[in-house]
């Protein structure tokens, strides 16, 4: 007979709050095992891997919605396998290049420890240590973009405000429709750069793809996949994105 676990236990073996996890119960994520005579919930594996799991989506930002969208997908369960995989891969290649990084430190401090390092010296150690990815560069490419539409809409809308309490009405509108034209034009560029920079992977049969400009925009997405259908095996499903 498989253990059951009480609520308490479940948050103390994955590090959750009792709320957490009733909350889950309550969006029908994870529902107990069984309910005690007492009221008591009681869970079994089963439901703490699923609780572990949305756990880690979670910590991706992935909302309730999606969450509850992926696991009800048919596809969902390839559609993870695929995400996890290529997790391992993303972190076996940040193990390495923290090793690299660490030969290289205990190099120059070996070097700075033996003889004196001059100006031009201490110039290459900073071209050594300065190391940018493209996904960095992309994500905080993204938010400044995002900040500056952000700006647009508070200073178009306080200014529309103002020329309002001034009763300066054809003013008002023509900053309205300056900030609106502003905010649609730095929004289609924002998607159209973002589109440019990323593929797809289908969990099915492992295609890389490009899907149409109209297809990525209004297709669901989360903050990992898109869902699409794969141009090779037709399947339409949660594809991992990833950079070009």
């Amino acid at each position: 007979m498989s253990r059951k676990y009480s609520i308490g236990d479940v948050a103390r073996k994955l590090n959750m709050t009792t709320r957490t996890i009733r909350f889950y119960d309550q969006k029908n994520l994870v529902k107990p095992e069984s309910i005690g005579e007492n009221g008591y919930r009681y869970y079994g594996e089963e439901q703490i891997q699923r609780l572990e799991l949305i756990n880690y989506l979670r910590g991706l930002n992935f909302s309730i919605k999606q969450i509850k969208q992926l696991l009800n997908d048919q596809k969902g369960s390839d559609s993870l396998l695929l995400l996890f995989q290529k997790q391992i891969e993303e972190n076996d290649a940040q193990i390495a290049d923290l090793k690299q990084k660490q030969t290289q430190l205990r190099h120059l401090a070996k070097t700075i420890a033996t003889r004196k390092i001059d100006a031009d010296g201490l110039t290459d150690i900073a071209k050594i240590m300065k190391k940018e990815t493209r996904l960095t560069n992309l994500r905080r490419k993204m938010w400044l973009f995002s900040f500056s539409i952000l700006l647009i809409e508070v200073l178009g809308i306080f200014s529309a405000y103002q020329f309002k309490q001034s009763n300066a009405l054809p003013v008002m509108w023509l900053s309205i429709a300056t900030m609106l034209v502003l905010i649609f034009g730095l929004t289609a560029f924002l998607t159209k750069y973002y589109y440019d920079q990323v593929e797809y992977i289908c969990p099915n049969c492992g295609t890389k793809f490009i899907p149409a400009m109209t297809t990525f925009i209004f297709s669901a997405h989360t903050p990992k996949f898109r869902r699409l259908a794969c141009p090779h095996c037709h399947q339409k499903s949660y594809c991992l994105e990833i950079a070009r």
